[in-house]
């Protein structure tokens, strides 16, 4: 052979081997782009999860907290505009009833009767700072704590000269302010005292802002997380964070320049992520305005308690993606070895099947992940799943092997229309994403957040991910914002609901609606004596003796304190008496504490009848009832009234 035939096989070797290694850095660069983009795909994708699991988080809390402080302000609402009515007709008592004393409204009843009303009204509200009244003139002359000495004056208050200047009566709400009697800070709610269309004084409930700050205390806060109320002119009226260095300054309006930007776009409600700058903390905060209010609720959540997890989980995923591409890369450097060494050349190749095996034991290892169910289904027949699809709906191993998809549906119904909604989204979008209610192989339910790519037009790769937890977690956010956290009895949002459902009932059926307010004797004697712990077990014994006591179809609901509403629904003339003397006999029952104690209370009730032509709503009603409670009380307690 001519020494040129082995320098040619030389060369065209040499030629090859180094197509052979161009061809293979390119194969390196090509695997290192796609992990990469593999590697921030998944990442974003769950960081956008964890920062929606954050969101969904303090929006439940924010929407909670705009329920309960309107419901609160709502009860100081109805109370200050029953006082105001009572306060207007013992101010337009005949001066031929009683002799007027020096300073006071002309006609009107003695002192000793105004404040017997406001001491009566104070008992009611719970966590107020003061109740109190003001005549024509300005000076303090009624209510609870007043000061010693001269009176205190509020005629340079702005609410009570925007009191004077109003043409129809309305409840106006002040503050957050200090208090000139008490030194403490406080919100105002005040409505002007009209008599013979002439002003005749002013009628003001101050309620401290360490109210709001423990109606905070009773969620479930996680460590620096916070609850914030302000005025909507941005004056923070209470702010609760557990953990958190500073809880800010009543009245200070300092916040961020992304919720200016939000609440100018936005002023109702939404959602922004900003550091804050009481304490520096990164947080997710939903806010709600209140509908009747000029206040709004901040809910914000620590973000490193939400994204924590995604950092390890971004450390995990790029520690694997980058042992994945030093494994091709060595697997290169074996084969890019392997041309050169023809004579190692079976080792070579044998060490580069090795490592295709270790390359596809981990994404074997990946796609039988007990995290995420994957599956493919053909002609909705699936074809291929993993162990994760399995444990998930209850199967045991190879069970779902050639199985129709239908059987993870409830009914055929369901089954097509989620076939129609993949099946069309994957070929308009590409993809499809969903949270679907799944049947389990012992016909339990299980919530998936499942997706969808297409492999083909008649086959698709599915993935889904157990959320029933979460699920779970939003339905009892959903009951906490619609009942009592003491009773579990439906609160007021829920009350006003049932009584319109229960009028409307009897408006098509011709038959009377009773509601009834009710009230209990003794409860502040029991709660003084035995203790709060006793008192709130006393509570619950008798919201359950209330539930017991009325018919499926009434609703016994919990406003405060010791106060109750029952809604007996379509009931005939005076029926309404049995239902009531049950109710009076079972709560007068004894009770026994866990503390080994008997106590007994008793109750004085009001109600308001409607008949199918009033034209009376909820409100109106509850109103109605409350007076008859009221003068109840007043007649000796124990007592039912009907009006």
């Amino acid at each position: 052979m001519p020494l040129s035939d082995p320098q040619l096989f030389v060369d065209g070797a040499a030629r090859r081997r180094r197509r052979m290694t161009a061809w293979l850095i390119g194969a390196d660069l090509t695997v290192a782009l796609v992990l990469g983009a593999l590697v921030a795909h998944v990442l974003h994708t769950s960081h956008r999860a964890y920062a929606a699991q954050a969101r969904d988080v303090s929006e439940g809390l924010a929407a909670v907290a705009q329920l309960n402080v309107s419901a609160e302000m709502g009860h100081v609402d109805a109370i200050l505009r029953a006082t105001a009515g009572e306060m207007e007709r013992l101010l337009d008592v005949p001066d031929a009833v009683h002799g007027a004393a020096p300073g006071a409204v002309p006609g009107a009843a003695p002192d000793a009767v105004l404040n017997e009303v406001l001491h009566a009204r104070f008992k009611l509200l719970h966590g107020i700072d003061a109740f109190r009244a003001a005549d024509a003139a300005g000076v303090v002359r009624w209510g609870t704590q007043l000061p010693a000495g001269a009176p205190a004056r509020i005629t340079d208050r702005d609410y009570f000269i925007a009191a004077r200047d109003l043409s129809k009566p309305v409840t106006q709400v002040s503050g957050p302010l200090v208090s000139r009697v008490s030194g403490r800070w406080v919100i105002g709610f005040g409505r002007p005292l009209v008599v013979r269309e002439r002003f005749a004084g002013f009628l003001y409930v101050t309620v401290g802002v360490d109210h709001f700050r423990h109606l905070f205390e009773r969620y479930d806060l996680a460590p620096l997380d916070a609850m914030t109320l302000r005025r909507d002119d941005l004056r923070l009226v209470a702010r609760m964070a557990p953990g958190s260095p500073s809880q800010g300054q009543v009245g200070d309006t300092q916040v961020t320049d992304k919720l200016r930007e939000m609440l100018a776009a936005q002023p109702r409600q939404g959602t922004f992520v900003s550091i804050v700058p009481f304490d520096g903390q990164d947080r997710t905060t939903a806010y709600r305005a209140l509908d009747d209010w000029p206040f709004v609720v901040y809910a914000g959540v620590n973000n490193d308690r939400f994204f924590l997890p995604w950092r390890q989980q971004a450390w995990t995923v790029a520690s694997l993606a980058a042992l994945a591409w030093l494994l091709v890369a060595l697997a290169t450097w074996q084969v890019h070895r392997a041309t050169r060494r023809q004579d190692r050349a079976m080792q070579a190749l044998a060490e580069q099947g090795r490592r295709i095996q270790a390359l596809q034991h981990e994404q074997s290892a990946m796609l039988d992940s007990d995290l995420v169910g994957m599956a493919r289904i053909a002609r909705r027949t699936i074809t291929w799943r993993n162990r994760a699809v399995e444990r998930l709906l209850g199967y045991g191993p190879g069970e779902l092997q050639d199985m129709p998809a239908r059987v993870f549906y409830w009914d055929d119904e369901q089954y097509e229309e989620v076939g129609r909604q993949v099946y069309t989204a994957v070929a308009e979008h590409g993809y499809y994403r969903s949270q679907i209610r799944m049947r389990s192989k012992t016909g339990e339910a299980v919530w998936v957040d499942f997706g969808a790519v297409p492999l083909s037009d008649t086959e698709v790769f599915a993935m889904a991910v157990d959320i029933t937890a979460m699920k779970a977690a939003h339905e009892d956010l959903a009951h906490a914002a619609f009942h009592d956290a003491l009773t579990q009895l439906p609160n007021r949002v829920l009350l006003y609901d049932r009584i319109e459902q229960a009028l409307a009932m009897a408006r098509r059926e011709r038959k009377q609606v009773a509601v009834c307010y009710v009230d209990l004797d003794g409860f502040k004697a029991v709660n003084d004596a035995q203790g709060h712990d006793a008192g709130d077990q006393l509570l619950q014994t008798v919201a359950a003796r209330l539930t017991a006591s009325i018919r499926p179809l009434d609703t016994a609901a919990r406003l405060g304190g010791d106060e109750f509403v029952l809604v007996l629904t379509c009931v005939e003339d005076g029926e309404w008496r049995a239902v009531l003397a049950r109710v009076v006999d079972a709560i007068g029952e004894l009770i026994v504490l866990s503390s080994g104690a008997t106590v007994t209370v008793g109750v004085t009730v009001g109600v308001a009848v409607f008949s199918p032509d009033d034209a009376a709503g909820a409100h109106e009603l509850i109103e109605r009832a409350d007076h008859e409670m009221l003068r109840g009380k007043r007649d000796g307690k124990g007592r039912v009234r009907a009006g």
